[in-house]
């Protein structure tokens, strides 16, 4: 099929894509579906086995249009207007697509409401705190707790209930808008730093990142927050490396934590990245004190209005250690289960948090010694989801605008690429192939289901890096 693909013109592609995003909204329509409880996900809309294998034979033949396009688009170029226009065309019908793949939107809205209209903080009151609320229910199982994002989040979240006068139906578009408008303003940032790439793989490496299903479905149709917190990473770094603006950079880079705490992860490379730009460990410890001291200011007047930042940490840490799916340590977990070893997931969780340091501790080393700051943050956040007891989809957004930023490999890249497309299957396969071929067995799942996600893209990446036609990075000098 993808052969067939590659041969048709690109504007059929883009028609084609279209059709298939305008499937999506026929299938798993918001309107008629936004106010009913209990809430739904792609389970309730397909709730056979044919219907789940149809989603996901409807999301690979968007990947398949996806990648066409991209072929295309790399080695005749595109203008950054074509490719946005036409990324916010894709986008239109799914702001009307339920959130089949997460609820998360609806608590934004619930959480949202304990400040805009309860007066008090979300990261310290949960929503079931005002059980008179009509909205409360909407929290679900996540009603007894209280947030776990940043302040510029929570600012942001309230901001949408004002401003929809507290109407659920235009505050879930507004999410929504704010999730494309963060998409597509991190395209346009992309497109601005790789100007020194030929017109057609600048155009290329944009349209993998705006034109992307599975950062659609995630930013869009699912709204996560994610975006925004990208926006202010890929914004960040533009102005440290690009703009030559470290101070500047290093301000807005921290409004991705003060947006969602798991941001921190890339700041040190970002750091040290630009130490080995200065002169002296004298003028690396006045810029950092400057920094610093301008990060804690910043923090602080964004968590005013919330109280202590303590209650977010407190919060974090006990979801990081009361939950685990999906992933390597659960895994482990479930295999000792099974035979009936002593292992808990309480001893997984401390060796996973070693490991995770060890690697970061690597890659600080090897970004002392010249690794190129895109792939080390990146790599950062690739080694947070390859060790966490807990995997969402949506988590494998986090690397990828800064793969497309390095120039030092190309695998990591094409990772990714087929990371984001494990990710989004992997739903079917412990939903739909769970629930009906492996009679609900969790362990089965996760035998499947975490090499599927989590290693086939490595496989495949690999595969691409020996093929001699797959694309191969220039030879420039890199502008950072």
């Amino acid at each position: 099929m993808f052969t067939l693909l590659k041969r048709l013109p690109l504007w059929l592609l883009i028609l084609l894509s279209l059709a298939g995003y305008l499937l999506v909204l026929l299938v798993f329509p918001l309107l008629p579906h936004y106010n009913h409880l209990p809430l739904s996900d792609v389970r309730t809309f397909t709730p056979s086995l044919a219907g789940g294998l149809g989603y996901a034979l409807l999301f690979l033949a968007l990947y398949g249009l996806y990648l066409s396009a991209w072929q295309r688009v790399r080695q005749r170029g595109a203008a950054l207007p074509l490719l946005l226009l036409v990324a916010a065309l894709f986008a239109l019908p799914l702001l009307f697509t339920y959130p089949i793949n997460a609820t998360d939107l609806f608590r934004y809205f619930v959480r949202a409401r304990v400040f805009s209209v309860h007066g008090q903080s979300p990261l310290a009151v949960p929503p079931t705190a005002f059980p008179s609320d009509p909205f409360v229910e909407l929290a679900g199982q996540w009603g007894d707790e209280t947030s776990p994002y940043g302040p510029i989040w929570e600012l942001t979240a309230a901001a949408v209930t004002i401003i929809s006068g507290q109407s659920l139906l235009v505050s879930l578009l507004l999410f929504k808008l704010i999730g494309l408008l963060s998409h597509l303003g991190i395209g346009a940032l992309l497109w601005q730093m790789l100007g020194q790439e030929s017109p057609g793989r600048r155009a290329g490496l944009t349209l993998l990142w705006a034109w992307n299903p599975a950062l659609l479905f995630s930013f869009v149709i699912d709204a996560h927050n994610d975006a925004l917190m990208l926006f202010w990473l890929i914004l960040g770094y533009w102005a440290i490396f690009w703009l030559k603006r470290p101070f500047l950079g290093f301000l807005l880079a921290f409004l991705a934590p003060l947006t969602k705490m798991v941001a921190l992860l890339a700041l040190p490379f970002y750091m040290l990245s630009h130490w080995r730009t200065l002169p002296t460990w004298a003028a690396r410890l006045r810029f950092t004190l400057l920094s610093g001291v301008a990060a804690l200011l910043l923090a602080i007047v964004a968590f005013l209005p919330f109280g202590s930042p303590l209650e977010l940490v407190i919060r974090l840490i006990e979801e990081s250690s009361g939950s685990a799916g999906f992933s390597f340590g659960v895994l482990l977990v479930l295999l000792a289960q099974r035979l009936d070893l002593p292992l808990r997931l309480e001893m997984v969780a401390p060796l996973s948090i070693i490991l995770l340091l060890i690697l970061l501790a690597l890659l600080a080393w090897r970004t002392w010694q010249g690794k190129h700051p895109a792939l080390a943050a990146a790599a950062a956040f690739g080694s947070y989801l390859y060790t966490a007891l807990t995997f969402r989809i949506w988590y494998a957004a986090w690397p990828f605008p800064l793969l497309l930023l390095q120039r030092e490999r190309r695998w990591p890249l094409y990772a990714g690429l087929w990371f984001l497309l494990t990710t989004q299957l992997s739903v079917v396969l412990y939903g739909h192939i769970r629930a009906f071929l492996l009679r609900g067995d969790y362990l089965v799942a996760h035998l499947i289901g975490v090499p599927f996600t989590f290693l086939l893209p490595l496989l495949l990446a690999r595969a691409a890096r020996n093929n001699p036609r797959s694309d191969r990075p220039q030879t420039e000098k890199s502008g950072y």
